[in-house]
C-alpha cells in the first residue's frame, strides 16, 4: 500500500516528538551532572549546592500547571517552539556566573525552561499515543538515548576542556530541541485527526499571564482517584533522580571519582531506564499497573541509596545503577499511562503540567534536605535517611489503595 500525505504528515510528527523528548531530557540530565560540578568547581559548600540543584525546580512547581495550560490553549507545537529556543540560549549565560547568588538565579529560569520543553514531548506523545503503554515505552525508551549520551558527553566535555566549551556544547544540544520541532508539521483542522494535535492559535502578551481558573480546573483533576495515586507516586518517583543530579554526583566526586566516569554512571543509568521503559508494556500485560510502579518505585530508591555502600567497588557501583536505572524505566510509562487515560484529551496538557508540579516539589525538597542532612549527619548518613523516607512512602501508598480500594480488583 503506497503512502499517503497522512501517513507522511503522521511519520514527521512522531519523529520530530521523538527528538523534543530525546533532546530536552537529555539537556536536563547533563545541567544536573555539571551544575553539580561546576558549583564545586567555584567553591560552593554542601547546603548552597542542595539549594543551588533544588532552585531548578522551584519555578516549575508555581508554573507547570500554566506552561501545560498554554499547550492545551494554544498548541503544544506552538509553544515548544519558544520553549526550544531559549535552551539554546540560557546556558551560555552560567560561565559569567560565578557566585551562589546569580547561578541560583539561572537555576529558577533554567529550570523553569528545561521542565517545560520536556512537558512540551510528553504531552506531544499523550496526545499521539491516546495513552497506550507500548508506545509511550517506545517514546521513553529514544529518548533515553539524549539521557544516555548526554551525561557521558557533558563530563568528557567537562574533564577535557573545563568551563565554557561545556556550555557551549550544552547550547548546541538545545538547538537541536529546536530542530526536533520544526520538523513537527503545524497542525491544521485538516491535519488535526491525522496527527492527533491541537491546532495552533495566536496569542497576545496578556494571554501569558496565569489565571486562577486555569489552576482551579487542572487541581481538580486531582479529585479523580487514579489521578491522585499518579501524582502522589510521581513525587516517590522523582526521588532517585533527584539524588542523582544531586549528592550522586557530589559523593562520587569526592571520592575522587573523575567526572567522565560520573557521566558515564549517569548516561548508563539513563540507557538502562530506556530498556525498562521497553519492558513495561511486557509487565503491564502481567500485572495491575498501580502495584507494579510501586515495586518498581520502591527498587529505584533502593538501588541509587545504595550508593555509598558500593561505591568503592565499581562493578557493583554499575549494578546498582543499571538496577535503578531499569527499575525507573518500567515505572514511567506506567504513570503515564494512568494518568493520560485517567483525563480528558483536552486537558492532558494540565495533566503533565500537575504531575511536573509535584515532579518538581521534590526536586526542591530533597537535594535541599539531603544536604542539611549532609552537614549535619555525614553524606553517607543523608543516603540512609532519605531511603527510609522514600520507601516508608512507597508502603504507605500500597495500604492506602489497598484499604480503599482505589483501583479495580
Amino acid at each position: 500500500m503506497t503512502p499517503t500525505l497522512s501517513d507522511y504528515l503522521a511519520k514527521r510528527a512522531l519523529l520530530g516528538t521523538y527528538g523534543v523528548g530525546l533532546f530536552s531530557g537529555g539537556q536536563w540530565d547533563m545541567l544536573g551532572i555539571l551544575i553539580p560540578l561546576f558549583a564545586v568547581f567555584i567553591g560552593l559548600g554542601p547546603s548552597e549546592i542542595g539549594l543551588v540543584v533544588a532552585a531548578r525546580s522551584i519555578l516549575p512547581v508555581v508554573f507547570s500547571i500554566h506552561g501545560g495550560v498554554l499547550m492545551d490553549r494554544f498548541g503544544t507545537r506552538h509553544v515548544a517552539f519558544w520553549l526550544a529556543l531559549a535552551t539554546a540560549t540560557l546556558p551560555l549565560l552560567y560561565p559569567v556566573s560565578s557566585i551562589f547568588g546569580t547561578i541560583f538565579l539561572l537555576q529558577l529560569f533554567t529550570g523553569l525552561n528545561s521542565t517545560l520543553a520536556m512537558a512540551s514531548g510528553q504531552t506531544l506523545i499523550n496526545q499521539i499515543s491516546a495513552g497506550d503503554p507500548t508506545q509511550l515505552g517506545r517514546f521513553s525508551f529514544v529518548t533515553r538515548f539524549g539521557n544516555f549520551a548526554g551525561p557521558v558527553l557533558i563530563g568528557f566535555v567537562w574533564q577535557n576542556w573545563g568551563t565554557w566549551p561545556a556550555f557551549l556544547f550544552i547550547a548546541g544540544w538545545g538547538l537541536l530541541t529546536l530542530s526536533s520541532v520544526v520538523l513537527i508539521p503545524k497542525p491544521s483542522k485538516n491535519s488535526k485527526p491525522d496527527i492527533n494535535l491541537k491546532e495552533e492559535k495566536t496569542f497576545a502578551i496578556l494571554d501569558l499571564l496565569p489565571r486562577w481558573t486555569d489552576y482551579r480546573d487542572a487541581i481538580m483533576l486531582a479529585c479523580i482517584p487514579a489521578v491522585t495515586f499518579s501524582l502522589v507516586i510521581t513525587m516517590l518517583r522523582n526521588g532517585p533522580g533527584a539524588i542523582q543530579a544531586s549528592f550522586f554526583v557530589v559523593y562520587l566526586s569526592g571520592i575522587d571519582i573523575s567526572g567522565t566516569t560520573i557521566g558515564f554512571l549517569t548516561g548508563l543509568s539513563e540507557l538502562s531506564v530506556g530498556l525498562g521503559s521497553l519492558a513495561a508494556g511486557w509487565f503491564a500485560a502481567r500485572g495491575k499497573a498501580h502495584w507494579l510502579v510501586i515495586i518498581f518505585v520502591g527498587s529505584a530508591v533502593f538501588f541509587i541509596c545504595l550508593t555509598p555502600i558500593v561505591a568503592s567497588t565499581f562493578t557493583l557501583l554499575t549494578v546498582a545503577t543499571v538496577a535503578r536505572g531499569f527499575s525507573q524505566g518500567v515505572n514511567q510509562p506506567l504513570i503515564y499511562s494512568i494518568l493520560s487515560r485517567s483525563v480528558d484529551a483536552a486537558q492532558q496538557g494540565a495533566a503533565v503540567g500537575l504531575r511536573n508540579t509535584v515532579n518538581r516539589l521534590s526536586n526542591i525538597l530533597i537535594p535541599a534536605f539531603m544536604g542539611y542532612a549532609a552537614e549535619w549527619w555525614g553524606i553517607e548518613a543523608s543516603f540512609a535517611i532519605i531511603a527510609l523516607l522514600l520507601i516508608g512512602g512507597c508502603f504507605v501508598i500500597a495500604w492506602v489503595i489497598w484499604w480503599k480500594r482505589v483501583f479495580p480488583a
